[in-house]
């Protein structure tokens, strides 16, 4: 059959009368958006944060930040005037810390209870009519319902992957690429051959997600005498006269992205006391990184030949005003389109 050129607006204007446009131009389909985690380093990684009308994966160990940072990606979602889905599978909302310590508008969050992918995906289908962001936590603790229904002595490996697969695969032919986005967040099992932390969810996870995010614990962190976070402040003992941390630093990378460029790294610290990220860390880093506060000497600060301070206490302080932080954001957001 030869291909003939000139019948091409007539084939298309065909094809998009039977399957409502689903043939566009390269140039007709629509920039994907952004939706920021609040972690100036992630997003920067990310290439601006969560991709609107895609799905994203967070996996890694227990306590690495999976969840407060997808809490946290939902408060920004809901700033710009976005509906909220939370699928507890876990079991763990708490409505009180999403408001005080996240942010959230727990009023204005969906909070979907079930813990069968069945079930899940169900709920999911639904609700795609309805809210903008999805995120399911987590999707390694969710079984499913043959499981359930076999005996328990029965061994079935793989039946949980394979549940998800037939609901990614239903999801998947509804997902509006406009309005709908979701989060899946993953645990990792220990790989007892090369002691290596896989994600516990198959390969369907890694095909369905357009970006792969790891998390990892890295370093406990301590208080210094300005009471900061640091990794090398004094250990300060507790009432058991053991060592007690008062942070700890978190290390995620793009392990797989259709959306930005992959195999970018970001590390941030968390604070136990006040159970939120430490954003003026990433922001000082930032400024020294890409020049936009000169240091002379230990620690002698400039900003555009004018003397800030001597001192990372004169320098927090320097950023901590609004447009000098905002001055940070968008010198961080040039360097990343380059």
């Amino acid at each position: 059959m030869s291909v003939r050129i000139e019948d091409y607006d007539d084939i298309v204007a065909r094809i998009n009368r039977k399957y409502e446009g689903s043939l566009q131009r390269g140039n007709e389909i629509e920039h994907v958006e952004r939706i920021p985690t609040g972690s100036l380093e992630l997003d920067a990684a990310m290439g601006g944060g969560i991709p609107q009308g895609r799905w994203s994966r967070f996996y890694g160990g227990y306590s690495s930040g999976k969840t407060i940072r997808a809490l946290l990606t939902a408060k920004h979602a809901q700033d710009l005037g976005l509906t909220v889905a939370y699928y507890n599978m876990e079991k763990q909302y708490d409505p009180e810390f999403a408001e005080r310590n996240i942010g959230l508008k727990t009023k204005e969050l969906t909070v979907v209870q079930g813990a069968t992918v069945e079930e899940i995906g169900e709920k999911a289908e639904a609700l795609f009519g309805v809210v903008h962001l999805h995120i399911f936590d987590s999707c390694s603790i969710a079984v499913s319902e043959d499981e359930l229904n076999a005996d328990i002595r029965d061994w079935r490996p793989g039946i949980t992957a394979r549940a998800w697969g037939k609901v990614f695969r239903r999801l998947n032919e509804r997902f509006d690429q406009r309005e709908n986005t979701i989060m899946l967040i993953d645990q990792v099992r220990v790989n007892f051959k090369t002691g290596a932390e896989d994600p516990a969810g198959g390969k369907i996870f890694d095909h369905q997600a357009s970006m792969t995010v790891s998390f990892k614990r890295g370093s406990w962190l301590w208080r210094n005498e300005n009471g900061w976070l640091d990794d090398k402040a004094k250990q300060e003992k507790g009432p058991s006269g053991q060592a007690e941390p008062a942070g700890i630093e978190v290390k995620a990378r793009i392990e797989k992205s259709r959306v930005c460029r992959p195999l970018r790294t970001a590390t941030m610290r968390f604070d136990l006391d006040k159970l939120e990220f430490d954003n003026m860390f990433e922001l000082v880093k930032a400024a020294k990184h890409y020049g936009l506060i000169e240091v002379r000497g230990t620690s002698h600060y400039y900003y555009n030949g004018e003397r800030v301070g001597q001192s990372d206490k004169a320098l927090r302080e320097f950023l901590s005003d609004v447009e000098m932080a905002e001055k940070v954001k968008e010198t961080v957001w040039m360097h990343q389109r380059r």
